[in-house]
């Protein structure tokens, strides 16, 4: 039996984003239907889905492929995020629980220990999990969801930043200052601390976009 199309879409999309399945790739229905264990309809579904998301172009006797993007579309992106990450981290402040502040927490002491084992790849997983609560706690979900989408496009675009010499620690001490603000309850800081992690990250793959891309 099969694996479930949600799984085929997750596991697609995932090598997306780490770049296995690279800008420009083919994406043979009949291949990854095997790699998969699925069917070719399941596939054609995923497919289908992953291009509403702008992840995929699909064309007429071409077949599908892993969308290239430019560098102007992804800082345009990330200017999108970061607005939308100020007023997502302010509507979330309120309903910020203790479960919530002690997952940040945890999150953030396992970010310092990656960082000192210099694992920037579980760094970069734990540095998911510190926003995530942020998303979980923020009741205006169609915000989130669009930043969903936009990560979704620049994902491995922002990923390949912590690799910059210095960014690494750079990251660590923003995460710090925006938690703080949040154990503080101060809104107006946490949202403008969140928005300049963000702009130095866009910043960061405009000045080393032939590293990046």
């Amino acid at each position: 039996m099969g694996i479930s199309a949600i799984d085929v879409y997750d596991g697609v999309k995932e090598k997306i984003h780490s770049g296995e399945y690279s800008p420009g790739y083919q994406l043979v229905e009949t291949e990854l239907a095997a790699t998969f264990q699925t069917s070719r309809n399941t596939v054609q579904k995923v497919l289908l889905k992953l291009m509403s998301e702008g992840l995929v172009t699909i064309e007429k006797n071409k077949g599908a492929k892993v969308r290239s993007y430019t560098l102007s579309e992804i800082l345009e992106y990330a200017q999108i995020r970061e607005a939308l990450e100020g007023l997502i981290v302010t509507l979330a402040i309120p309903r910020l629980t203790g479960d919530h502040m002690n997952r940040m927490r945890a999150a953030l002491a396992q970010m310092s220990e990656k960082l000192a084992a210099r694992d920037l790849l579980a760094y970069s997983e734990c540095n998911k999990l510190f926003h995530q609560v942020i998303y979980d706690a923020c009741p205006n979900r169609a915000a989130v969801d669009l930043v969903m989408s936009l990560k979704s496009k620049i994902s491995k675009f922002n990923a390949k930043t912590i690799l910059i010499p210095g960014r690494d620690q750079q990251s660590f001490e923003e995460h710090r200052g925006i938690l703080a603000a949040i154990e503080d309850r101060d809104a107006q800081a946490a949202s403008r601390l969140l928005r300049e992690h963000i702009r130095h990250v866009t910043e960061k793959i405009e000045e080393y976009d032939k590293l990046i891309f």
